[in-house]
């Protein structure tokens, strides 16, 4: 039995191996057809078919990789240098330009340290390849099974005629096996509970059908939109977000106590005792804040929702921790630029951070997944009995 997964695991690194030199190859070989338009536009010349040549990347060697060519063999592609078989040209474009080097800036680095001589216009075609791969990438098919997703959104500065802001949400997940993923982003003109109900619409058309829990903040009714879509589900409220809400209705004096009281309800060992840290909390403050009393009575079961999970698990599903550093990363690279221009551009930088997201996290599990994966897996065969 032992030697029998040792071989289907070999025939699944195999396959992947295959899929993502395909891949590749399809990328490097429309990144060159790019160039080749871009050289034409600029020089007299017309195509003259391509021809095959291997190419080492740092993902293992490509075979028969199609290198155009036009017919006075006055262009030579920038990507792969004649007698040079090995490539990082396109990582390192599209790495600059993600982080928020702008696309004259990048053709200098290119001349300056690499000696190619890339254009302006051919880097902004380089990046515009990505478009195409974007929509790809927020309509792939998702996996049916997620342990919790996450819902968030940050506003940036678009240009509709007028420059203002306007949110994007990120959908964020961890996978039945553990490891986070960016599920997709959505660029929408109001964050409202309408806008995350469409959201969780368009994951569930993408094959997103059994997820244990849905992590928020306080999106008016979302709790409701969430049991729509995902009857068999469950919704928890950011708790960090609650805390942070105290702020804002009490007394500048007293936020620092009724903060560390509150938190005590989301240290405990499980949920029982949690409701008596809240009966403790109550009593101590209702008097002088019954709106806030009465709010947080009111939520307490969404607030609570991750005592439900395995106990090694619970500190990464009471908040949405996980997704805010996300986009702390994401709003560090907007903020070096003052509006986008359309759509398209704020997209791509959304892509761009997503990916690169997924590819840090594609074999990372989350905290303390190993010591309750029987229990996971236990959780989802009650809650989506086959």
């Amino acid at each position: 039995m032992e030697n029998t997964d040792i071989n289907i695991s070999a025939l699944e690194n195999v396959d992947i191996d295959r899929i993502l030199k395909e891949a590749i190859k399809e990328k490097i070989e429309k990144l060159m057809e790019t160039e080749l338009n871009a050289y034409l536009e600029e020089n007299p010349g017309i195509k003259n078919g391509k021809y095959k040549r291997d190419l080492k990347t740092k993902y293992g060697e490509i075979k028969q990789l199609n290198v155009p060519r036009d017919r006075d063999s006055n262009f030579h592609t920038q990507v792969i240098e004649p007698y040079n078989r090995s490539i990082g040209m396109e990582d390192l474009i599209v790495s600059m330009y993600s982080n928020g080097i702008s696309t004259r800036r990048i053709a200098g680095i290119m001349e300056d340290i690499l000696g190619n001589k890339y254009s302006k216009s051919t880097i902004s075609r380089i990046t515009d390849l990505t478009i195409e791969e974007v929509y790809k990438f927020i309509n792939r098919p998702l996996d049916k099974r997620y342990i919790a997703v996450f819902l968030d959104g940050l506003f940036f500065y678009l240009r509709r005629g007028n420059v203002d802001k306007e949110p994007v949400i990120f959908a964020l997940g961890i996978k039945e096996t553990g490891e986070y993923e960016v599920l997709g982003f959505y660029l929408t003109v109001k964050e409202s509970h309408n806008a995350y109900k469409e959201v969780l619409e368009d994951l569930y058309n993408r094959g997103l059908k059994e997820p244990l829990l849905i992590v928020a903040d306080g999106i008016k009714n979302l709790d409701e939109e969430v049991m729509e879509i995902y009857p068999r589900s469950e919704f928890q409220l950011c708790t960090i977000h609650y805390a942070r809400g105290l702020k804002s209705n009490v007394r500048e004096k007293d936020i620092d106590e009724i903060t560390i009281d509150a938190n005590k309800m989301f240290k405990c060992d499980n949920k029982e005792e949690a409701i008596i840290r809240f009966n403790d909390f109550k009593y101590k403050w209702k008097s002088k804040y019954p709106k806030v009393i009465y709010n947080t009575e009111k939520n307490l079961g969404k607030l609570l929702r991750f005592y439900n999970y395995p106990v090694n698990i619970r500190k990464s599903l009471k908040s949405t921790n996980a997704i805010e550093r996300f986009n702390g990363e994401v709003r560090r690279r907007v903020k070096t630029i003052s509006s986008f221009p359309d759509e398209d551009s704020a997209m791509k930088v959304f892509y761009y951070k997503s990916i690169e997201y997924n590819s840090k996290h594609a074999f990372r599990k989350m905290n303390g997944y190993y010591k309750c994966k029987d229990e996971i897996k236990e959780m989802f065969q009650k809650r989506y009995p086959l």
